[in-house]
C-alpha cells in the first residue's frame, strides 16, 4: 500500500517532520514499521529506530515527541491508506461480486508488497493496553465497518444479495476474510495455518484462492454474479 506521508491531521508528527524531504520521511517510517511489527509497541526501541534510519535519537524526538506519537502516526497514515484503497473499489460502478473480487485481490497484493505493515496490523490487533486498543480499533476498523456495511445494504436494495442477511454481520465476516488472508501471506503462524487448511500446493495459487473464496461467498450469501 502506498503510504501518504502528507497525512498528519491528528498532529502526531511535528511540523519539522512534515517539512523534511519525503524520501527521508519514508525511510524513518519504514524503519519504525519494521521495528513495531517485530517487537510490538512495548518492545520497540527508539534508539534502534533512529540508528537504522540513520538519524540521531535527538532528531527523532524532534519529529515525534514520544514513541506513542510515532506509533499513532503510523496508525493514522495506515488508516488513510486503507480509506483511499477501499473507497476506490467500493465507489466503482460494478456489481457486488466484482467489488468483492477486487477487494480479495487487493488483500493478496497488499500483503505481499507490504508484509511488515501487515505484521504491524497483527500487532495492532493484539494491543494489550485497553485505551490504545480502542483508539486503534476506532481509527482503523470504523472505516471498513461503514464501507462494507453500506456496500452490503446497497447490494440488497439492488437485489444482488439475499435480503435476509444482516448487513453488519456479513460486513464483519467479509472484513475478517480479508484480514485473515493478509495475515496468511505475511505472518508465519497464519501462513502455516493456511497451508494446513488449503494445502501447500494451493497456498501460492492466487487465482485458485480467489475463485474458491468467491464461490463460497456467492453460494453462502446468494450473491449474484
Amino acid at each position: 500500500m502506498q503510504i501518504d506521508y502528507s497525512v498528519n491531521s491528528a498532529g502526531h508528527a511535528s511540523d519539522l517532520f512534515m517539512r523534511i524531504p519525503e524520501d527521508k520521511r519514508r525511510r524513518i517510517i519504514n524503519v519504525a514499521v519494521k521495528e513495531f511489527s517485530a517487537y510490538g509497541f512495548t518492545g520497540a526501541n527508539v534508539n534502534r529506530i533512529a540508528g537504522q534510519a540513520a538519524i540521531s535519537v535527538g532528531a527523532l524526538y524532534k519529529y515525534f515527541a514520544t514513541k506513542e506519537a510515532l506509533f499513532m502516526y503510523i496508525v493514522e497514515v495506515a488508516a488513510a491508506g486503507i480509506a483511499a484503497y477501499v473507497s476506490g473499489i467500493i465507489e466503482s460502478d460494478i456489481r457486488l461480486s466484482s467489488k468483492l473480487e477486487r477487494l480479495l485481490r487487493l488483500a493478496q497484493d497488499y500483503s505481499r508488497q507490504d508484509p511488515d505493515l501487515i505484521r504491524l496490523y497483527n500487532v495492532f490487533s493484539s494491543e494489550s493496553d485497553p485505551a490504545r486498543a480502542d483508539l486503534i480499533a476506532d481509527k482503523l476498523e470504523s472505516i471498513t465497518a461503514k464501507a462494507y456495511g453500506d456496500l452490503i445494504r446497497k447490494a440488497q436494495e439492488k437485489g444482488e444479495i439475499r435480503p435476509d442477511i444482516d448487513a453488519g454481520i456479513l460486513a464483519f465476516l467479509i472484513d475478517n476474510q480479508l484480514l485473515i488472508m493478509q495475515y496468511s501471506f505475511a505472518c508465519s503462524y497464519h501462513r502455516r495455518r493456511f497451508s494446513l487448511f488449503v494445502g501447500p500446493e494451493n497456498q501460492e495459487d492466487n487465482e485458485y484462492l480467489i475463485r474458491s473464496i468467491m464461490t463460497a461467498l456467492e453460494s453462502m450469501c446468494g450473491i449474484k454474479g
